[in-house]
């Protein structure tokens, strides 16, 4: 439950953060957000999907008869991001300080939300 709760906050402060603060969001990566669609874009996918994610995660809390479902498509999904950045590091042979990061993070949320999974 504990991780699960630590991954929720995860998806929840990075989409709150989207849609307050889409300019400064990507800046990290060197993603400048200077358009009024950029800004639209981030907010969505970055704002509103994580919020979503962490919706169902605290979802998946109330509802125990359909958490294994909601928790193995998310923690797939967070392995997904992770592996999308080791895939373009191998690419790009080159893996900037926040994509590791943030490769570090998805891993750990990852394994957050599958250790919650009973039917594992």
């Amino acid at each position: 439950m504990l991780g699960v709760l630590a991954a929720a906050l995860f998806y929840g402060v990075i989409g709150v953060a989207a849609l307050v603060r889409p300019h400064n969001l990507l800046a990290g990566f060197g993603i400048e957000a200077g358009s009024t669609n950029s800004r639209n874009e981030i907010r969505a996918v970055y704002g509103g999907f994580p919020l979503a994610v962490a919706g169902l995660l605290l979802f998946s809390l109330a509802r125990p008869d359909m958490s294994d479902g909601i928790l193995l498509a998310l923690a797939v999904s967070s392995a997904g991001m992770a592996l999308g950045r080791i895939v373009s590091a191998l690419v790009d042979r080159t893996l900037g300080r926040h994509p590791a990061i943030f490769i570090l993070l998805e891993i750990v949320v990852a394994a957050l939300i599958a250790n919650a999974i009973k039917g594992l």
